[in-house]
């Protein structure tokens, strides 16, 4: 590529500046400055602090390499979702033929689909949506976080929290179920061994009563 500060130069000139650039590098030469008072590092290519023939640059300069470009009024703000501006009480020439608002048509139209629309029944009339538009920068287009709002994942807390809760307590009452159901299986068994025990005690008793009488 030409550039500005490339010119005809003797073998003596060539060399002369090849030892000031070492130098430069070195640091035993000061560092050339540019029209601004800058400094230039002396280790920039000259590809990248040689400034293109079209711009005529007469002097030292890294300006080709800022930002040159002014950048327009760049917005961060973001939509304001779900606001209405104007409700109509009715149904207005151009408006979506659904709901009966003004700022979509109705293939537009994300209410449910009325058996009557708007434009017949001339009721319920859908307000107005706010519209807005902004100039946002390469990345604010690309921004996959831009207008998120963090206090709306303090709802998305507040339900896990809960279903959490009801989750443990759920829980809680299933154990305490089980506990009983062996408790009252156990206090059975107790019940019926008792039974048991009695029954043998009287066919002891019957028997003693046989030999006794034997022996009589």
């Amino acid at each position: 590529m030409a550039t500005a500060s490339v010119s005809f130069k003797s073998r003596e000139d060539h060399r002369k500046q090849l030892e000031l650039e070492e130098a430069r590098k070195a640091g035993l030469a000061p560092a050339e400055v540019d029209e601004d008072g800058k400094e230039i590092n002396p280790h920039i290519p000259q590809y990248m602090s040689s400034a293109p023939w079209y711009l005529n640059s007469q002097k030292p300069s890294l300006k080709h390499q800022r930002k040159w470009k002014s950048d327009p009024n760049y917005t961060k703000s973001w939509y304001d979702r779900g606001a209405k501006v104007f409700q109509a009480n009715k149904y207005r020439k151009g408006a979506c033929e659904n709901c009966g608002a003004m700022t979509h048509d109705k293939k537009s139209c994300v209410e449910r689909p009325r058996v009557v629309g708007a434009k017949w029944t001339n009721m319920q009339i859908a307000p107005d949506e706010k519209v807005e538009s902004f100039e946002l920068d390469y990345d604010g287009k690309r921004d996959r976080w831009n207008g998120y709002d963090p206090s709306t994942y303090t709802r998305i807390i507040v339900e896990y929290e809960a279903r959490e809760e009801a989750r443990k307590k759920f829980l809680k009452e299933q154990q305490l179920k089980k506990l009983e159901e062996k408790n009252g299986s156990q206090d059975d068994n107790d019940a019926g061994s008792d039974e048991d025990v009695e029954d043998g005690l009287k066919i002891d008793e019957a028997k003693v009563d046989e030999q006794s009488d034997g022996l009589r």
